[in-house]
């Protein structure tokens, strides 16, 4: 009986386990048809010829508000939805900061995302991400 007892108590456990584990986060932004391309030599797109490099394009994303593309290093960029998760309904595009600080603030809500930790802020929502590949030269930004 108490092998019963013990065997059911480790299978609860490991159920409670496998489900706390679990990495689902809310999508706050809804899915649009996102897919770009450019040459980082590009006027506009100079600042990504550096690690830790940032530009905008606009009129992409969640109701055009842009998607943001970063340098994290030299052979990987992130791409990000401009729209400040936190406050869907308002539709506000996050502004970029400095060149080279790795983030953007809401000018809403003043919540600062940090491009390098995958566009996570200090509380609330992250932003959206876009999957990104490049030959070099190229980027392109799609999901």
């Amino acid at each position: 009986m108490r092998a019963k007892i013990a065997f059911l108590f480790q299978t609860l456990i490991l159920v409670f386990i496998s489900l706390s584990c679990t990495d689902d986060e809310p999508e706050i932004i809804p899915d649009v048809y996102v897919n770009f391309q450019f040459s980082i030599y590009e006027p506009g797109y100079n600042n990504l010829t550096v690690i830790y490099g940032a530009t905008k394009k606009e009129y992409e994303g969640y109701d055009n508000n842009g998607v943001i593309v970063f340098r994290s290093d030299l052979n990987e960029y992130k791409a990000f939805d401009a729209t400040c998760p936190q406050h869907i309904t308002i539709s506000t595009s996050v502004n970029l900061n400095e060149n080279g600080s790795g983030k953007a603030t809401c000018p809403h809500c003043q919540t600062v995302y940090y491009l390098m930790n995958n566009g996570y802020p200090a509380n609330g929502y992250r932003l959206k991400q876009y999957r990104t590949s490049s030959n070099g030269e190229f980027v392109s930004v799609f999901n």
